[in-house]
């Protein structure tokens, strides 16, 4: 007898079981499922290096930590050197942050950004707050307020953009400042 209890008991617990899994629920009351965001990759004290279309290193690329989440195209970057290496225009910028995207070859740093002439004395720096970099053209823009400085001459502006390639600097408004001559 309690084998015969025993079964009933397993066999409902299995037709409910099967009922509940195959259809029971209709389209508005089955259960929906998240996709679950997570960390894809990450490197931390990480160098990279980046090619151009002839296979020659367009810039390298350092920080402290980058991730980049399942969900996204792009790549996130704590303290961020960038290293343009444009032959013989040289730029080193760094930022708190960047946001890589490799769909559209942008570079967006955020906080701090730092813009600094390499091999060159004196060496003109560029400071902002925020500042996207197309990787593919070499072409760095902003719509802040930049302050450039190249030994004591200075001058603001509420946006720029510079073209590496070229060497065109365009500034886009409010400009003012003084540019004193070096010895």
């Amino acid at each position: 007898m309690k084998s015969l209890i025993s079964l009933i008991v397993f066999a409902t617990v299995a037709i409910i079981a099967w009922w509940t899994t195959t259809g029971y629920f209709s389209d508005e009351e089955e259960p929906q499922t998240k996709s679950i965001r997570y960390i894809e990759i990450f490197m931390n004290e990480f160098e990279m290096t980046a090619m151009d279309e002839n296979g020659e290193p367009a810039y390298n690329i350092d920080g402290k930590r980058l991730e980049r989440y399942n969900d996204s195209d792009i790549s996130r970057v704590e303290l961020p050197v960038i290293h343009m290496l444009e032959s013989g225009k040289q730029w080193k910028v760094s930022a708190n942050f960047a946001l890589l995207n490799d769909e559209r070859n942008t570079i967006e740093l955020k906080e701090n950004v730092v813009m600094q002439q390499q091999n060159i004395e004196p060496a003109v720096t560029i400071k902002t707050e925020s500042m996207l970099i197309h990787t593919n053209t070499q072409v760095a823009e902003t719509d802040a307020q930049v302050d450039i400085t190249q030994g004591k001459s200075k001058i603001t502006s509420t946006g720029m953009i510079y073209n590496n390639i070229t060497s065109k600097l365009e500034l886009t408004s409010s400009v003012s400042g003084y540019y004193l001559p070096y010895d």
